[in-house]
């Protein structure tokens, strides 16, 4: 073993950049924690763009080609929207998805 030097530079070279990477995490997860804590959600005054429950429901009822099937899906999204359960404005969004899915067939 002639070449010791050799193998202890290469093995500095992996310390220090192992090294490098720990302190580039670090400093990523601080910045992180701190952008976490200035930002503030306040769920109950922002809008959310989309009412998945609304929308899944309306694909359902018009995938759905039995009419006691499709009268019960109804039934119960006009009770949710009479409890004001939805975010966007039902009878739009149900004339909205109509009119696509007519489109595309």
């Amino acid at each position: 073993m002639l070449n010791k030097k050799g193998q202890a530079s290469e093995a500095m070279t992996w310390i220090a950049a192992t090294l490098i990477i720990i302190v580039l995490l670090g400093i990523s997860l601080y910045a992180s924690s701190i952008l976490s804590k200035l930002k503030i959600i306040d769920y109950e005054t922002e809008e959310r763009t989309q009412d998945i429950v609304m929308e899944e429901s309306l694909f359902s009822y018009f995938s759905i080609k039995e009419p006691t099937v499709q009268n019960k899906i109804f039934e119960n999204l006009e009770k949710m929207n009479r409890e004001e359960k939805f975010y966007k404005d039902f009878n739009s969004k149900f004339k909205q998805i109509k009119f696509n899915l007519e489109k595309n067939e």
